[in-house]
């Protein structure tokens, strides 16, 4: 564990109020940059939580981007994991596989990726604050897929918040140039590795009683807005719990929502993780 001072992305937002919100936001948290091991590798991490409060729920926030491109920095730390952190949650992280100093290669999504994600859980185990019966997933682009694929492996999420996430690999090759080449970069050409990234082929595996938040921009270039609308047409057809929201007009991170995201992001957690609140009656009803 290495404690990080992140007065450094602070001192350098010029807009003083919002300066003052993130010196706030970091004197209420404390991060640790973390190594630890997911088998024979070595992984970087970060551990964020509050400076009070026991028994607190908890979030694991997977990153977007691909092997270093999207890796997490000070100004993630401090505008996302913080933020979850400052709000009553213990935040943990990952870089994945040969990123920031970690062991092995980002295969998106391979064994050796799921596994530095699964490791978390434990983590959290040896972290007084946090109540490992109450873990939760958000994870965008990328970390979205990501989030699907530990819903499908894994009993123990209570909820999911998952934003701009492609969930076809097969059209992905042909609709993004270039990405054809990159994916087979990140883990080969075959058509087993592209399933295993395409939840929407696999929505029927997905555990119904873990409430999903759908989110997407409706203006994303990276990866365009049906494949949540279209995953959410599966959510439904199987009766797995979720909401989809597409925000008009915003790009791949929902930029020009960001403030309403987090916020929905949030209340979806208070709902179902902190507050644990009933599944949503899904049977068909009423007059």
């Amino acid at each position: 564990l290495v404690k990080l001072d992140l007065t450094r992305p602070v001192r350098l937002v010029k807009d003083e109020n919002e300066r003052k919100i993130l010196k706030r936001r970091i004197e209420k948290t404390v991060t640790y940059r973390i190594m630890y091991r997911a088998n024979t590798l070595k992984v970087t991490g970060f551990l964020v939580f509050p400076k009070r409060g026991k028994k607190l729920p908890c979030i694991i926030s997977l990153r977007g981007g691909s092997r270093d491109f999207g890796a997490i920095n000070e100004e993630t730390i401090v505008n996302r994991l913080c933020r979850y952190a400052e709000r009553g949650y213990v935040v943990i992280a990952t870089q994945y596989p040969g990123v920031d100093g970690g062991e092995g290669t980002d295969t998106w999504g391979g064994p050796d990726d799921m596994q530095c994600i699964k490791a978390l859980k434990a983590i959290l185990g040896w972290c007084p604050q946090a109540d490992t019966s109450l873990v939760g997933v958000r994870g965008h682009s990328r970390g979205g897929l990501m989030a699907y694929m530990l819903l499908r492996e894994v009993k123990w999420l209570k909820a999911a918040v998952i934003g701009g996430a492609p969930t076809d690999e097969f059209r992905a090759g042909r609709e993004r140039k270039g990405w054809r080449k990159h994916q087979i970069s990140l883990y080969g050409p075959t058509r087993k590795e592209l399933l295993k990234r395409s939840p929407i082929k696999w929505a029927y595996e997905l555990p119904k009683k873990v409430p999903i938040l759908l989110a997407h921009g409706s203006s994303d270039w990276r990866v365009p807005a049906d494949h949540s609308i279209l995953m959410s047409a599966q959510l439904y057809t199987h009766r797995i719990p979720h909401r989809l929201i597409i925000f008009e007009g915003a790009d791949h991170r929902i930029t020009e929502y960001k403030e309403e995201y987090f916020e929905q992001s949030l209340q979806w957690f208070e709902r179902f993780l902190r507050k644990k609140r009933k599944l949503p009656n899904l049977k068909l009803h009423g007059r």
